[in-house]
């Protein structure tokens, strides 16, 4: 029997599968960051991106890095990523477990519909450990942020 490589998405850490990685930032300018990046066999795909959004958290900015992982996953037909974060109520927001607050209604919904078409899994770790790709998603989650707001004053003026 042939042995299925796993793909791993990785929220904040991950390992020789896929590497997928998330993080956020969002501050007073109503600015969410987020990054998250794609590791297999030593190769890391980095990708980050940054909205506004006027009630966000850091709970949000999760859930966000990871609906744009799950798309970037169905975009490209990789289906069964470990996603490894370190959000206790990740999973259970996923899959339908726990009621989502009414500020994430929405972004929930959009979770379950992908979880649904790309079948992860989820890993959880400890979080604020010194981890190399977690820090390079942070620097890559704050870039983004610090460019958008920068696009926005560049359009004001």
């Amino acid at each position: 029997m042939k042995k299925e490589k796993t793909k791993t998405l990785r929220l904040k850490e991950v390992e020789i599968y896929d590497y997928l990685h998330r993080w956020f930032v969002f501050d007073q300018t109503n600015v969410l960051g987020y990054a998250f990046c794609l590791v297999e066999d030593g190769t890391v795909d980095e990708h980050s991106g940054a909205r506004k959004m006027n009630h966000g958290s850091s709970t949000i900015a999760e859930v966000v890095a990871v609906i744009e992982s799950l798309k970037y996953c169905a975009k490209r037909k990789i289906e069964n990523p470990v996603i490894v974060h370190d959000y206790n109520e990740l999973p259970f927001l996923a899959f339908g477990y726990r009621k989502a607050p009414p500020s994430m209604f929405n972004l929930v919904k959009e979770l379950q519909r992908l979880t649904q078409t790309v079948k992860p899994r989820f890993r959880k770790v400890e979080a604020h450990k010194d981890d190399e790709y977690n820090n390079l998603v942070d620097k890559l989650a704050r870039k983004a942020m610090q460019g958008f707001m920068v696009q926005e004053q560049v359009e004001k003026s």
